[in-house]
Protein backbone atom coordinates (compact mmCIF):
# COMPACT_ATOMS: atom_id res chain seq x y z
CA UNK A 1 0.00 0.00 0.00
CA UNK A 2 3.25 2.39 0.76
CA UNK A 3 4.20 1.98 -2.74
CA UNK A 4 1.23 2.40 -4.09
CA UNK A 5 0.82 5.83 -2.31
CA UNK A 6 4.33 6.76 -3.39
CA UNK A 7 3.17 5.74 -7.07
CA UNK A 8 0.42 7.87 -7.26
CA UNK A 9 2.70 10.96 -5.28
CA UNK A 10 5.05 10.61 -7.59
CA UNK A 11 2.83 10.59 -10.97
CA UNK A 12 0.73 13.73 -9.38
CA UNK A 13 4.04 15.41 -9.04
CA UNK A 14 5.08 14.92 -12.43
CA UNK A 15 1.72 16.23 -13.74
CA UNK A 16 1.96 19.33 -11.70
CA UNK A 17 5.15 20.08 -12.47
CA UNK A 18 4.58 19.25 -16.29
CA UNK A 19 1.75 21.66 -16.17
CA UNK A 20 0.68 25.23 -17.79
CA UNK A 21 0.74 27.19 -15.07
CA UNK A 22 3.60 29.48 -13.53
CA UNK A 23 4.16 26.26 -11.35
CA UNK A 24 4.88 24.27 -13.94
CA UNK A 25 7.65 22.96 -16.01
CA UNK A 26 10.94 23.02 -15.02
CA UNK A 27 11.62 22.53 -18.65
CA UNK A 28 9.90 22.75 -21.77
CA UNK A 29 6.73 23.93 -20.13
CA UNK A 30 5.21 27.26 -19.97
CA UNK A 31 7.12 29.44 -17.19
CA UNK A 32 8.30 27.39 -14.04
CA UNK A 33 12.01 28.18 -14.75
CA UNK A 34 11.63 32.02 -16.35
CA UNK A 35 8.94 33.05 -14.22
CA UNK A 36 10.14 31.96 -10.97
CA UNK A 37 13.32 33.44 -11.76
CA UNK A 38 11.97 36.99 -13.09
CA UNK A 39 9.53 37.19 -9.69
CA UNK A 40 12.73 36.51 -7.73
CA UNK A 41 14.14 39.02 -9.20
CA UNK A 42 11.54 41.18 -8.64
CA UNK A 43 11.79 40.59 -5.15
CA UNK A 44 15.50 41.53 -5.05
CA UNK A 45 14.91 44.63 -6.50
CA UNK A 46 12.99 45.88 -3.23
CA UNK A 47 15.69 45.11 -1.45
CA UNK A 48 17.43 47.78 -2.73
CA UNK A 49 15.74 50.24 -0.30
CA UNK A 50 12.68 48.54 0.40
CA UNK A 51 9.56 50.94 0.84
CA UNK A 52 9.43 52.78 4.08
CA UNK A 53 6.97 54.25 5.83
CA UNK A 54 9.20 57.27 6.79
CA UNK A 55 8.78 58.73 3.52
CA UNK A 56 8.09 62.31 3.35
CA UNK A 57 4.24 62.66 2.40
CA UNK A 58 3.39 65.08 -0.08
CA UNK A 59 -0.10 65.33 -0.22
CA UNK A 60 -0.37 62.20 -2.21
CA UNK A 61 0.12 59.40 0.66
CA UNK A 62 2.94 57.95 2.45
CA UNK A 63 2.66 54.84 -0.09
CA UNK A 64 2.31 56.62 -3.20
CA UNK A 65 5.46 59.05 -2.48
CA UNK A 66 7.96 55.92 -0.58
CA UNK A 67 7.21 53.80 -4.16
CA UNK A 68 8.01 56.81 -5.89
CA UNK A 69 11.73 57.43 -4.12
CA UNK A 70 11.82 53.60 -4.26
CA UNK A 71 11.92 53.77 -8.11
CA UNK A 72 14.26 56.69 -8.41
CA UNK A 73 16.69 54.35 -7.01
CA UNK A 74 16.54 51.36 -9.30
CA UNK A 75 18.02 52.39 -12.07
CA UNK A 76 21.30 53.04 -10.46
CA UNK A 77 21.77 49.09 -9.04
CA UNK A 78 25.09 47.83 -10.39
CA UNK A 79 23.82 44.23 -9.52
CA UNK A 80 22.70 41.81 -6.62
CA UNK A 81 22.76 38.47 -5.10
CA UNK A 82 21.27 36.40 -2.50
CA UNK A 83 20.28 33.23 -0.83
CA UNK A 84 16.85 31.90 -1.36
CA UNK A 85 14.39 29.14 -0.20
CA UNK A 86 11.38 28.68 -2.08
CA UNK A 87 8.40 26.94 -0.96
CA UNK A 88 6.08 26.01 -3.58
CA UNK A 89 2.40 24.87 -2.83
CA UNK A 90 0.78 22.72 -6.16
CA UNK A 91 -2.63 21.88 -5.73
CA UNK A 92 -2.18 17.99 -7.02
CA UNK A 93 0.35 17.53 -4.68
CA UNK A 94 0.00 16.29 -0.85
CA UNK A 95 3.46 18.26 0.27
CA UNK A 96 5.13 21.12 -0.95
CA UNK A 97 8.15 21.32 -3.17
CA UNK A 98 11.28 23.58 -1.58
CA UNK A 99 13.91 24.36 -3.43
CA UNK A 100 17.12 26.07 -2.26
CA UNK A 101 19.43 27.95 -4.21
CA UNK A 102 21.20 31.84 -5.23
CA UNK A 103 19.96 34.51 -7.29
CA UNK A 104 22.27 36.84 -9.05
CA UNK A 105 21.92 40.22 -11.06
CA UNK A 106 23.79 42.10 -12.82
CA UNK A 107 22.57 45.35 -15.12
CA UNK A 108 21.35 45.60 -17.52
CA UNK A 109 19.12 42.52 -17.58
CA UNK A 110 20.60 39.86 -16.41
CA UNK A 111 19.52 37.19 -14.21
CA UNK A 112 20.71 33.63 -12.76
CA UNK A 113 19.01 31.22 -10.53
CA UNK A 114 20.80 28.57 -9.48
CA UNK A 115 19.05 25.83 -7.05
CA UNK A 116 21.20 23.96 -5.50
CA UNK A 117 18.78 21.84 -3.41
CA UNK A 118 17.14 19.22 -4.09
CA UNK A 119 18.63 18.56 -7.23
CA UNK A 120 21.34 21.20 -9.69
CA UNK A 121 19.14 23.35 -11.65
CA UNK A 122 20.36 26.55 -13.75
CA UNK A 123 18.32 29.24 -15.18
CA UNK A 124 19.32 31.93 -17.04
CA UNK A 125 17.91 35.09 -18.45
CA UNK A 126 19.85 37.58 -20.78
CA UNK A 127 20.17 38.99 -24.14
CA UNK A 128 16.31 37.94 -25.41
CA UNK A 129 16.99 34.36 -24.44
CA UNK A 130 15.68 32.10 -21.41
CA UNK A 131 18.24 29.45 -21.14
CA UNK A 132 17.94 26.78 -18.54
CA UNK A 133 20.15 23.24 -17.33
CA UNK A 134 18.79 20.73 -15.61
CA UNK A 135 20.66 17.69 -13.21
CA UNK A 136 21.86 15.96 -15.98
CA UNK A 137 23.46 18.36 -17.92
CA UNK A 138 20.53 18.97 -20.31
CA UNK A 139 20.37 22.15 -22.08
CA UNK A 140 17.21 24.20 -23.12
CA UNK A 141 17.08 27.73 -25.00
CA UNK A 142 14.06 29.69 -25.09
CA UNK A 143 13.33 32.72 -27.17
CA UNK A 144 11.19 35.08 -24.94
CA UNK A 145 9.46 36.59 -27.57
CA UNK A 146 7.62 33.29 -27.48
CA UNK A 147 7.19 33.13 -24.21
CA UNK A 148 4.48 35.62 -23.22
CA UNK A 149 3.99 34.75 -19.31
CA UNK A 150 7.79 34.79 -19.07
CA UNK A 151 8.62 37.83 -21.24
CA UNK A 152 5.90 40.02 -18.82
CA UNK A 153 7.68 38.97 -15.91
CA UNK A 154 11.07 40.27 -17.69
CA UNK A 155 9.11 43.31 -19.02
CA UNK A 156 8.00 44.30 -15.83
CA UNK A 157 11.60 43.75 -14.30
CA UNK A 158 13.10 46.41 -16.88
CA UNK A 159 10.25 48.48 -15.91
CA UNK A 160 11.51 48.90 -12.46
CA UNK A 161 14.80 49.32 -13.50
CA UNK A 162 13.58 52.07 -15.46
CA UNK A 163 12.12 53.79 -12.61
CA UNK A 164 8.79 54.37 -14.79
CA UNK A 165 5.80 53.78 -12.19
CA UNK A 166 3.55 55.06 -15.09
CA UNK A 167 5.21 52.18 -17.14
CA UNK A 168 4.44 49.93 -14.19
CA UNK A 169 1.30 51.09 -13.45
CA UNK A 170 0.16 50.18 -16.90
CA UNK A 171 0.53 46.14 -16.36
CA UNK A 172 -0.32 46.07 -12.39
CA UNK A 173 -2.54 47.38 -9.90
CA UNK A 174 0.08 48.88 -6.72
CA UNK A 175 -0.74 48.49 -3.82
CA UNK A 176 1.69 49.89 -1.29
CA UNK A 177 0.63 49.42 2.75
CA UNK A 178 2.73 50.01 5.94
CA UNK A 179 1.75 48.80 9.08
CA UNK A 180 1.03 50.12 12.35
CA UNK A 181 4.70 50.69 13.68
CA UNK A 182 5.95 52.29 10.66
CA UNK A 183 8.40 49.96 10.17
CA UNK A 184 7.36 46.64 7.98
CA UNK A 185 5.28 46.98 4.69
CA UNK A 186 3.39 45.35 2.16
CA UNK A 187 3.51 45.67 -1.64
CA UNK A 188 1.09 43.76 -3.63
CA UNK A 189 1.59 43.93 -7.52
CA UNK A 190 -2.02 42.43 -8.97
CA UNK A 191 -1.58 41.82 -12.68
CA UNK A 192 -4.34 44.19 -14.92
CA UNK A 193 -3.71 43.18 -18.60
CA UNK A 194 -2.99 39.87 -20.35
CA UNK A 195 -1.62 37.12 -20.60
CA UNK A 196 -0.35 37.78 -16.70
CA UNK A 197 -3.96 38.08 -15.45
CA UNK A 198 -4.88 34.63 -16.94
CA UNK A 199 -2.06 33.16 -14.32
CA UNK A 200 -1.32 35.77 -11.96
CA UNK A 201 -3.41 36.55 -8.87
CA UNK A 202 -0.60 38.41 -7.11
CA UNK A 203 2.57 39.11 -6.07
CA UNK A 204 2.93 40.35 -2.78
CA UNK A 205 6.56 41.56 -1.17
CA UNK A 206 7.18 41.74 2.53
CA UNK A 207 10.16 43.61 4.36
CA UNK A 208 10.62 45.34 7.19
CA UNK A 209 12.65 49.00 7.56
CA UNK A 210 15.03 48.46 4.49
CA UNK A 211 14.96 44.78 4.64
CA UNK A 212 12.95 42.29 2.15
CA UNK A 213 11.84 39.78 3.62
CA UNK A 214 9.78 37.38 1.68
CA UNK A 215 7.73 36.76 -1.49
CA UNK A 216 4.40 35.44 -2.22
CA UNK A 217 3.48 34.99 -5.58
CA UNK A 218 -0.28 33.40 -5.77
CA UNK A 219 -1.15 31.85 -9.06
CA UNK A 220 -5.05 31.82 -10.77
CA UNK A 221 -4.89 28.48 -10.00
CA UNK A 222 -4.58 28.67 -6.07
CA UNK A 223 -1.05 27.37 -6.74
CA UNK A 224 1.13 29.54 -4.15
CA UNK A 225 4.79 30.24 -4.25
CA UNK A 226 6.60 31.77 -1.03
CA UNK A 227 9.94 32.52 -1.11
CA UNK A 228 12.35 34.01 2.00
CA UNK A 229 15.23 35.75 0.87
CA UNK A 230 18.85 35.80 3.18
CA UNK A 231 22.37 37.42 2.62
CA UNK A 232 21.00 40.10 0.65
CA UNK A 233 23.90 42.25 -1.32
CA UNK A 234 22.16 45.15 -3.07
CA UNK A 235 25.13 46.50 -4.78
CA UNK A 236 27.31 43.69 -5.83
CA UNK A 237 29.76 45.01 -8.65
CA UNK A 238 30.94 41.44 -10.94
CA UNK A 239 34.22 41.94 -12.52
CA UNK A 240 34.29 40.53 -15.83
CA UNK A 241 35.87 37.54 -14.93
CA UNK A 242 33.26 36.96 -12.27
CA UNK A 243 29.97 38.13 -15.16
CA UNK A 244 31.65 35.34 -17.01
CA UNK A 245 31.31 32.82 -14.91
CA UNK A 246 27.90 33.80 -12.92
CA UNK A 247 26.13 34.05 -16.02
CA UNK A 248 26.85 31.39 -18.64
CA UNK A 249 26.03 27.75 -18.20
CA UNK A 250 29.83 26.46 -18.46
Amino acid sequence: MRSSNASAEHQRRTRALGGSSLSGASFGGASLGGASLAACALALTLAVTGPTGHAQDDGRGHGEAALDALLARFAAVPGMRCRFREEKRIALLSAPVVSEGTLDYAAPGWLARRVTRPAPQLVLIGDGQLRMRDASGHVETLDLAAQPVVRSFVDTFSLLFSGSRAALERTYRVQYAPDAAGTGWTLTLTPKVAPLDRFLAEIRFEGEATTLRRMVMREVSSDVTTTTFEDVDVAHRFSDAERARVFSLR
